[in-house]
């Protein structure tokens, strides 16, 4: 092993987004078959995961691949790296390039395997707390309506036909969210009752159905609203003059006459938002949230955006802050104040008791083979509570009548098994409104399987809470250097069950059974270590192997 520190190397050009500082980049060398998971767990959808090369160097203080990170890589050898800061990474043929402006980053020797690596790190860094988000989040699987009103409109009868149908077509569900869109104008906590004139009643509606109720909510304001003038011009939360709303510069010429700052652009056009590193406004925040639940009957939050680059040229009340350490505080409105919570974006929360979504996952074959990877990555940086977007994939253009349009009630169908047994599940594009009887049929027994298993699931949920250890684990994690070193689709639920996703086309999946003994989900015993291929799997069949002894 040889590391060495050099300057101006390969990551020199990540200086200026670091504020000009010169920094010093470790170079660490392979070990022999060595492999490394982390750092940005939703760039399994585009690299190789786990790493050996990447295409351009990634860097944690402005880059998240619109999803959650952490500044931990753990090696398949056992070795990991950690700062408590933001640093950049990039792989070349193994080789791994680290680049921090805090602090000289260099390799833990922790064991000789991706376990002992990344226990290892978790025990030291980030150790869990012994709770864990809502049960139901785990036992039955969550129904998200955003796909339903983006595309019949968003309106609350058209949320109330959603939710019976849900029980009308006997689905099982336990978290029912409200997602965008309902509000007067962002950040007011009132519903615009043009489209939503009963909305206490709405909620209503989905607790008489013995479900738990969420709603979209993000950290951003209307900047020409009164709920905005308020903060900004009073009610004590300044602090020597200074707004501790944070604004994106209105250009980059007017920044170097004054330090005067404007709005945020994001995917809803401009807003101000809140500063969650200053905590006066941490806690007006989540007191707001907190007033609003209890006045219209909701448990808890779908917390959206978050991610560092849209907050990079913002100024902050506290001149040390920066972007990642307002991701850093969003998520913990969520971990402190509600047991229903969700998160896509977040900056080192490992140990934290929040559900992790995966970015928006497009309807195509080549996400389904690739969301398992990014799915194992969130458990090896710390977050097990996970979930990998909408069943069919969330973006509301692949339901849209076009003639350019591709869906494939096969590929909703295998995007519904890959998540029966992930450590949870959610709907949102109705399956009685996309697929024929069989193909809803199937849906429907997938989401029962996910009950059955609901269980065990929460049973290592729990013993995530303490442990640190991933629900959902890569095969090399369970089963180190017996050949699974590259394996990211098949994975262990636990220590117990192997699960055998179908991600190809012609409905056919290879499965490498380790040594030991296994039943499978029909009944049949395997010895391992053995390979099988398995052709013509049914597509309400999700197979999976039971580990004898454990």
């Amino acid at each position: 092993m040889r590391t060495k520190i050099v300057k101006f190397g390969l990551l020199a050009g990540v200086c200026a987004a670091m504020g000009g500082t010169i920094a010093a980049t470790s170079v660490i060398e392979p070990l022999p078959g060595e492999r490394w998971w982390g750092g940005v767990p939703n760039d399994g959808a585009k690299e190789e995961f786990p790493y050996v090369s990447t295409s351009k160097p990634v860097d944690l203080s402005r880059y998240n691949h619109g999803g959650t990170t952490s500044p931990l890589l753990v090696s398949t050898m056992g070795r990991y790296v950690w700062s408590d800061r933001p640093f950049t990474y990039a792989f070349t043929n193994g080789t791994l390039y680290v680049t921090s402006s805090t602090e000289k980053v260099e390799p833990v020797v922790a064991g000789t395997t991706l376990k002992e690596a990344y226990l290892a790190a978790c025990r030291k860094h980030f150790p869990f707390s012994g709770t864990i988000p809502a049960d139901l989040l785990f036992t039955k699987p969550q129904w998200n309506n955003w796909i339903e009103i983006a595309i019949q409109g968003w309106n609350q009868k058209v949320v109330d036909a959603y939710t019976d149908a849900i029980a009308a077509n006997d689905f099982p569900c336990g978290v029912y969210m409200m997602d965008g869109g309902w509000f007067s104008h962002q950040g007011s906590y009132k519903p615009d009752l043009d489209l939503f004139p009963d909305m206490k009643a709405m909620f209503r509606r989905v607790h008489d159905h013995g479900w738990k109720a969420m709603i979209w909510t993000a950290h951003f304001m209307s900047p020409d609203s009164i709920d905005h003038k308020l903060l900004r011009h009073g009610k004590g939360y300044m602090r020597d003059g200074a707004d501790f709303l944070a604004y994106k510069r209105y250009t980059e010429g007017q920044e170097k006459k004054s330090k005067a700052v404007g709005v945020i652009w994001w995917w809803s056009g401009v807003s101000a938002t809140w500063d969650l590193t200053y905590r006066p406004a941490w806690e007006h925040y989540a007191t707001t949230l907190e007033n609003f639940a209890k006045e219209y009957g909701v448990d808890g939050f779908k917390f959206d955006a978050g991610d560092p680059a849209r907050l990079f040229e913002v100024r902050f009340h506290d001149d040390r802050k920066e972007p990642v350490d307002f991701s850093h505080e969003y998520v913990r409105v969520g971990a402190e104040r509600f047991k229903y919570n969700e998160y896509r974006s977040g900056f080192c929360t490992g140990g934290w008791p929040v559900m992790q979504r995966l970015h928006d996952q497009g309807h195509t074959w080549v996400a389904l083979k690739r969301i398992n990877a990014c799915m194992l990555a969130e458990g090896l940086i710390g977050s097990p509570y996970c979930v990998a977007d909408m069943v069919g994939g969330g973006l509301a253009g692949s339901y849209r009548p076009s003639p350019t349009r591709f869906f494939s009630e096969k590929l909703f169908v295998r995007l519904c098994a890959q998540q029966a047994l992930h450590p949870m599940m959610q709907f949102s594009a109705a399956p009685w409104r996309y697929l024929s009887k069989e193909g809803v049929a199937a849906c429907r027994t997938l989401a029962n399987l996910h009950v059955k298993f609901g269980p065990y699931i929460l049973e290592q949920a729990r013993h995530a809470s303490k442990s640190g250890e991933p629900i959902m684990r890569a095969m090399e994690y369970e089963f180190p250097h017996a050949g699974f070193e590259g394996e990211n689709i098949q994975y262990m639920l636990g220590s117990k069950y192997l699960v055998a996703p179908v991600v190809e086309e012609d409905d056919s999946v290879v499965v490498k059974l380790p040594a030991g003994t296994w039943t499978d989900d029909l009944g049949e015993r395997h010895v391992g270590p053995k390979t099988l291929k398995l052709e013509k799997v049914p597509l309400d069949r999700l197979p999976w192997f039971a580990r004898e002894g454990k």
